[in-house]
């Protein structure tokens, strides 16, 4: 059996951090040097920064890149908005305890393929409605 892996998405923090410091997006946009647009969508995360984009807000925002951007498992933005009682009845279909679903936001790789299988990934993508393969990556 292979190994199963998070799809990850680009997290980007730079809308807190620009209200942080109590700029307006077109202000920011100036001292980075791109459009507004671009700084809208970069916040929605609708934009992936080039890497001189990215050193320049690291420098704008004094942080480190890795600070203002990170990659978080496709998953747990699902798993996050779910109600408590939407959560208990997830795991009560799938058959898995409630603190076991509620771990898979905080889980790395090499975790995931230890706690959970393939046939319970795949029975709570389902009942959530969506595609195994864009949440997760089964290496052969």
């Amino acid at each position: 059996m292979g190994t199963i892996k998070f799809k990850k998405r680009l997290v980007s923090r730079v809308k807190e951090l620009r209200e942080a410091q109590n700029l307006s997006q077109q202000e920011l946009a100036n001292l980075v040097g791109v459009s507004r647009q671009t700084i809208y969508f970069l916040e929605k995360g609708a934009y992936n920064p080039s890497l001189t984009l990215s050193f320049r807000l690291a420098e704008t925002f004094n942080k480190t890149i890795e600070e203002i951007f990170y990659f978080e498992p496709e998953i747990k933005s699902i798993i996050g908005k779910l109600t408590l009682d939407d959560s208990e009845e997830i795991s009560r279909k799938i058959g898995m305890g409630l603190q076991k679903l509620i771990k898979l936001k905080n889980l790395n790789d090499e975790e995931l393929t230890t706690l959970f299988s393939k046939e319970e990934l795949l029975r709570l993508t389902g009942i959530l409605g969506l595609k195994f393969d864009d949440y997760f990556i089964e290496d052969e």
